[in-house]
């Protein structure tokens, strides 16, 4: 089907998958997004492991992590997922803070995107991405649980308006992921991670920056398939095979170019409110700047937990080396950014956290 044939089959909306290519769009080039295959190839590589092309990302994975180490594993992909795309964001903060229009285009497009979807399933596990996605619509709540042991995580606004849900069921870089084989096998029959489906059902569902090449997220389409309505897959190119199974599925393929894409939606008449797309801004750049510094998290986890400072801080961000953005300050950027609201007469908002570290049984 044609791009813009498909988008205006979604006036009346859609449950909305996204991935990668989200997280991409929101780094606006200003870091390097790995997918998949990159990113596997990197840490076998830190991991001074031979590539197996033959086997699937998890199970690759999978080695690197017992070979790394959790901690090493976990770190790796906080950095290269979340603490870079911080980066990136301020960057892109810094250099428009002082423009007429402060927040970039690239937020924007995802605004758009965003604004007709509900329920949204994130499979990335940075929460930069899917709060300019989904705030713009107004107030969102981000959340992930793993199952016994593993964490309890829920991130918004205090009030009583409602609030659009966004689900990760790949965890987030902050806290825990769910990335190799033993941890898709220790997760897959619990609502967490079957979510993703159970939020479709009924449902137009939209896919976009996202390969499919998840052996787990095809079965759950193919077992589910007669309970999803119409079903969308926007990419730049499909593979021979992925067509094939698509169609098979009965799955409208979309392709186009990223740059038609998004163009496309800035294009669109959509009414976003500019406060509610200003607060989005605020917070992802907010949440950006307490990554760089070192305290994404951190004054929670240690009231929870009972830790000193430095130990809770050992396991966020870059604690003890200072980056600075373009010669700045990550903070004084999110600063600035929160004048140009005051002087608009923005409200800042307040923002909530829950995180429960662990439940035994």
């Amino acid at each position: 089907m044609e791009l813009q044939e498909a988008v205006c089959m979604l006036e009346r909306g859609y449950c909305l998958w996204v991935g990668g290519g989200l997280t991409r769009k929101a780094a606006a080039s200003h870091a390097d997004v790995p997918m998949w295959p990159q990113v596997t190839q990197e840490m076998e590589s830190a991991a001074g492991l031979q590539a197996s092309c033959k086997e699937d990302f998890p199970t690759r994975l999978e080695r690197c992590f017992n070979a790394l180490g959790e901690s090493e594993f976990e770190s790796f992909l906080r950095e290269r997922y979340y603490t870079e795309l911080s980066e990136a964001l301020l960057s892109q903060a810094g250099d428009c803070v002082e423009d007429e229009d402060f927040v970039p285009d690239n937020a924007r497009a995802l605004a758009a995107l965003g604004q007709l979807a509900n329920p949204i399933v994130s499979f990335n596990i940075e929460p930069l991405s899917s709060v300019l996605l989904a705030r713009p619509a107004g107030p969102v709540r981000i959340l992930f649980q793993l199952p016994r042991a593993k964490p309890y995580y829920t991130w918004g606004e205090p009030g009583g308006r409602f609030q659009r849900l966004v689900y990760h069921p790949h965890g987030l870089a902050t806290i825990a992921t769910v990335m190799t084989s033993g941890q898709y096998e220790a997760n897959k029959q619990t609502l967490a991670f079957r979510l993703a489906i159970h939020a479709a059902f009924g449902n137009t569902l939209v896919i976009v920056g996202m390969s499919l090449e998840d052996d787990y997220l095809r079965q759950q389409i193919q077992e589910f398939r007669r309970s999803l309505g119409n079903i969308y897959w926007f990419n730049s190119q499909f593979q021979e095979q992925q067509a094939m199974w698509a169609r098979q599925q009965d799955i409208t393929t979309v392709q186009a170019d990223w740059s038609d894409f998004w163009k496309l939606w800035c294009a669109l008449p959509i009414d976003i409110a500019r406060s509610d797309l200003c607060v989005a801004w605020y917070l992802a750049v907010s949440e950006a700047a307490d990554e760089i510094e070192g305290r994404s998290l951190v004054s929670l986890e240690r009231s929870l937990l009972g830790r000193p400072r430095a130990d809770a801080e050992s396991n966020t961000g870059k604690p003890g080396e200072a980056r600075l953005i373009s010669g700045r300050e990550p903070r004084a950027i999110a600063l600035a950014v929160g004048k140009r609201m005051r002087d608009a007469r923005i409200p800042l908002p307040i923002l909530g956290k829950t995180y429960v570290p662990g439940v035994t049984t």
